[in-house]
């Protein structure tokens, strides 16, 4: 028996015929009677227990409040449940039960009549209870006088809805207040789960929850779910709904104020003349009350103090709940929760419940089905708006929503996802917002933030704002995400501006539009920013061509499309990167005067530049067809200067642009010497990656006192850096891996007190000399695989501030070199790819190092003693062959027996599983592609904490070749001896063939 004895009343008793419906139609009316908090009875046992109805049954329906009866078909053929009935009839009669009949695929009259298989049901009871034929005459008694109470038939419909209404007429029968919530909550679990736990707690001191989230994410139905689990276990409750567009009406707050002190005080009618009235009246109401207040979409911290006042002024056990789109509402005092879009697999079930009534699609919708969740990304809201509409609709509506809507987005999700946009404080924080949208989403958040201070923007500010109002995110590489829906309003926002006319809205994205602007030169000066991507440009026109094609009927013309197509597609006909007709003409730019963000890719541009619009703050020109920049283009502005992929063979000659922060002329592979650098004053980040014909860096490069990124990776002819190198006395990033013919280095690195990261892997020469101004001779830090094997590392030109360390593939491969790193700050080294045949015991000049990566380095002695600061050490890798010693100190002292934590590093893949409350370690690491697992028992009685290999998938012969390290003994014995384990536990493998 599943149900409680608690002396605690019921609210509802539900009896069902078993047989019929215990596993469906019952068990889910159970689950959302409980969901909305009802407390409800059912009789889980699965057999029949005799003629008598079992004592905590009777119990049970003495102590509810109401009964449910569902009549399935086969209901009146057990005993046990007409007894029920009687019982339930009983009670009605005597004290007011309240009964609701269920007629589930059964008609209300034949049970009224007894008639079909109730007939049936009771011809069979007359026949064996001839002796209690008074009995059966009872049951008929009540089973009429049920049946006429009338109640819910459910017909040819769906179950939930059906099923939520039968929620809803409990909870009015209980005289409880509960909120619909709708049929189908999918994905909140968790979050109900977790929230239900604090609400129940009330020993603990945060009495405030803030739920955060765009629009739309299922806040809203996370609070009113909860609020119906809960609000009966509270002296009072209240649940105020969209306390921000409320408060923004006529005496808005003061309705609210009157709202909650009617639902604590349980009168109707409470008058507020003011809001400072109001908040006293409330502080009153509410300090000697355990309560429960839902607010729902606040969006300042105005409208929670004028409806709550203090959290001090709550009594013990009060709970506070608030739905928010701002992640920065409350800011002290209280839980915040962060509302995320839903998985994958919760937004198809969502979906195809709204769309088919069932948890998955049916086959032939399949495809659509995926696209519409696609284009929802997570959000309930969209996936049961476009469910619901898609619902019963044929497969070819289906195809021309989803096109319509990748056009133009649904109104009804939009007007809830602009209310955070209509929100932000000004129209400069709009501008911020959108252009986000339109043209920065994916990029470095520090990048965009220079570029929106370059349009005129208090970028931090703005970006802060857009980040409290969920309408972007950071994501753990410091890039600007958002939300696709989010995004879609945006640029419908700017869409809105002029729908017929892109060439007056205030920015353009859709690389169609922006083409048929410049080529028919409707370009206005409210254009802000745009972007053209010929690529993409041709794909998307090859692909519509492609549809046409394959949709028309078959013609000679036609064939022959398809087949150039396809021949295209096999490489037969070369596609050409453009075309005369691509070309367009500067002259088209004339009347952006407010242009500031131009995003190019291999675009070609025809005619002068002098009208060129003259306020560019960014300019992304990837793929720039011309040896260098045109003499007259305007660049007084730029913060941001791209052009990667370009012909540039000499950037520029004589230009100065003083705004200009970031260069990048990556990949450019005509480009032999950097440009003059004397007129970038500003400059922070100059990279020049893959330049593969660059041979020398300006020696104006010491003008650059300001630059914090210098990026030469993969200049694979770049000999020498200049000496005036070391004048960058604010370079925090040096990369020069892969700069393979790199000969002089300058001496003065070990002065530069502000680099911080040195990427010097792939260096490979047979000598690398450090000169220097005041010259003192070479030093040899590096030798290379034509030289001796024992290549030689020394620190002394490294400065002391480096903080990362990276010289993978540099032929290392003395042992000392580990003993003469001297490098006080270093967290992070990395030796990868490196001849070691050994590495010393002690790295004693590395105090801070948190990581060292030795992977694929062949060593065959590995004897390392690793400073405690490391906690995930990434020791070995895919090319061990064979390991002698390995070595991993740093453990807390596990002597107790309580941190079961086991320390080691093999190969490319290690896997722990311990449990704390059990004294064994099962492990799995990987060598050579072979899986092996072991498990250990850790005896922690006594002074010297033991361990045993309890069991092994190694074999006879291999199992031997395991050993582990005695730190009293200072050697290794074999496994399956008792080893002694003191904050250190070491496996190895002897010879692993």
């Amino acid at each position: 028996m599943a149900a409680s004895s608690s002396s605690c009343p019921f609210d509802a008793f539900l009896s069902f015929r078993g047989d019929d419906v215990r596993k469906t139609f019952a068990d889910h009316v159970y689950a959302a009677l409980t969901g909305a908090g009802i407390h409800t009875f059912r009789d889980d046992e699965e057999i029949e227990r005799g003629k008598n109805i079992d004592q905590e049954l009777t119990k049970a329906i003495q102590q509810s409040k109401v009964a449910v009866i569902v009549f399935s078909p086969d209901h009146a053929s057990s005993r046990w449940c007409l007894d029920e009935l009687l019982m339930i009839n009983e009670r009605r009669k005597s004290d007011g039960m309240h009964i609701l009949p269920i007629f589930y695929h059964v008609d209300p009259s034949a049970v009224r009549r007894q008639k079909e298989s109730f007939k049936e049901a009771f011809d069979r009871h007359e026949q064996q209870l001839k002796e209690e034929i008074d009995k059966v005459e009872r049951w008929r008694a009540a089973l009429k006088e049920v049946a006429d109470l009338g109640g819910e038939v459910l017909k040819d419909q769906y179950e939930a809805p059906f099923i939520q209404n039968i929620v809803k007429l409990v909870a009015n029968k209980l005289d409880r207040k509960l909120l619909h919530v709708g049929s189908y909550l999918t994905g909140i679990d968790d979050y109900v789960g977790r929230i239900n736990q604090w609400l129940q707690d009330e020993s603990t001191n945060v009495r405030i929850l803030v739920l955060y989230g765009i629009g739309g994410v299922g806040k809203t139905i996370i609070a009113k779910t909860v609020y119906n689990q809960n609000s009966h276990k509270f002296e009072r409750s209240c649940f105020l709904a969209d306390v921000a567009e409320t408060s923004e009406q006529p005496k808005g707050m003061n309705s609210l104020q009157e709202q909650l002190l009617s639902d604590i005080h349980k009168r109707e009618s409470v008058k507020i003349y003011n809001v400072d009235e109001g908040v006293m009246k409330i502080k009153d109401a509410m300090c000697c009350r355990k309560v429960i207040i839902i607010l729902d979409n606040v969006d300042n911290s105005e409208q929670f103090k004028s409806i709550i006042g203090e959290q001090e002024w709550l009594s013990s056990g009060s709970k506070i709940i608030v739905t928010t789109r701002l992640k920065c509402l409350l800011s002290e005092g209280c839980w915040k929760l962060h509302i995320e879009p839903l998985s994958v697999k919760n937004s198809h079930k969502l979906f195809a419940l709204h769309a088919f009534g069932r948890e998955d699609s049916p086959e032939n919708f399949d495809e659509p089905s995926e696209r519409v969740v696609s284009l929802c990304d997570g959000l309930p809201l969209a996936l049961c708006v476009l469910g619901s509409f898609l619902r019963r609709r044929s497969i070819d509506e289906w195809k021309s929503e989803i096109k319509e809507l990748q056009e133009i987005p649904d109104s009804r999700i939009q007007k809830i996802l602009r209310k955070s946009f209509d929100s932000l404080h000004n129209d400069r924080h709009r501008s911020i917002f959108l252009h986000i949208v339109f043209f920065f989403i994916g990029w470095d958040k520090d990048v965009v933030v220079k570029i929106l201070e370059g349009c005129g923007f208090e970028a931090i500010i703005g970006v802060q704002h857009l980040l409290d109002r969920c309408l972007i995110e950071i994501n753990e590489r410091n890039n600007l995400a958002m939300h696709q829906l989010v995004r879609d309003m945006g640029r419908e926002v700017v869409r809105q501006e002029s729908p017929d006319e892109p060439g007056e809205r205030s920015r353009i994205c859709n690389h169609k539009e922006v083409f048929r602007v410049l080529t028919e030169k409707t370009g206005t000066k409210t254009i802000r920013g745009l972007i053209l991507d010929m690529h993409m440009l041709r794909e998307e026109n090859e692909n519509s061509v492609e549809e046409s094609v394959l949709g028309c009927e078959d013609s000679p013309s036609m064939v022959n499309r398809l087949v150039g197509i396809v021949c295209q597609r096999i490489g037969n006909i070369p596609k050409t990167s453009s075309t005369s007709a691509d070309v367009i003409k500067t002259e088209a730019f004339a009347n952006m005067h407010q242009l500031n963000v131009l995003l190019l890719n291999d675009v070609k541009l025809d005619g002068g530049y002098e009208d060129f619009p003259k306020h560019l703050v960014c300019l992304r020109w990837l793929r720039f067809p011309l040896n260098s920049m045109p003499t007259c283009l305007n660049v007084e502005k730029l913060v941001v200067l791209d052009m990667r992929h370009s012909r540039l063979k000499h950037a520029w000659q004589g230009k100065s642009f003083p705004c200009l922060k970031i260069l990048d002329l990556s990949h450019s592979h005509l480009l032999t010497a950097s440009p003059d650098f004397t007129g970038l004053p500003g400059l922070e980040s100059l990279l020049l990656k893959d330049c593969i014909n660059l041979v020398k860096i300006d020696k104006s490069i010491r003008v650059l006192r300001g630059l914090v990124l210098l990026n030469l990776e993969g200049c694979i002819n770049l000999r020498m850096l200049p000496d005036t190198i070391a004048d960058l006395k604010s370079l925090e990033e040096l990369n020069l891996t892969g700069c393979s013919e790199l000969k002089v280095l300058p001496k003065e690195l070990a002065q530069m007190e502000s680099l911080k990261v040195f990427f010097a892997g792939g260096i490979t020469l047979n000598e690398l000399s450090f000169s220097s101004r005041d010259v003192r001779g070479p030093w040899s830090w590096l030798s290379g695989r034509e030289g001796p094997e024992s290549t030689m590392f020394s620190s002394a030109f490294l400065p002391l501030s480096l903080t990362h360390l990276i010289l993978t593939n540099c032929n290392l491969s003395d042992v000392k070199f580990t003993t003469e790193l001297h490098l006080p700050s270093l967290r992070h080294l990395v030796l990868r790819d490196n001849p070691f045949d050994t590495i010393s015991a002690e790295i004693p000049g590395l105090p801070s190092l948190e990581y060292l990566d030795i992977t694929q380095c062949n060593i065959s002695n590995v004897i390392i003693k690793v400073p405690t600061s490391i906690e995930e050490p990434n020791l070995i890798g895919r090319s061990v062959t064979r390991l002698s010693d390995l070595v991993r100190f740093g453990l807390e002292d596990i002597s107790s027996g309580c941190e079961n934590r086991f320390a080691a590093s093999f190969c490319q893949n290690f896997e722990q599983l311990v449990h704390s409350d059990c004294p064994y370690f099962r492990v799995k690491f990987t060598i050579m592609n072979k899986n092996i697992w072991c498990q250990l028992q850790y005896l922690g009685d006594g002074p010297r904490p033991r361990v045993i290999l309890q069991e092994n998938t190694l074999g006879p012969s291999l199992a031997r070749n395991l050993l582990l390290w005695d730190m009293h003994k200072g050697k290794f014995e074999e496994a399956d001896e008792t080893m002694s384990i003191l904050a250190v536990m070491l496996i190895l493998i002897k010879v692993f063939k």
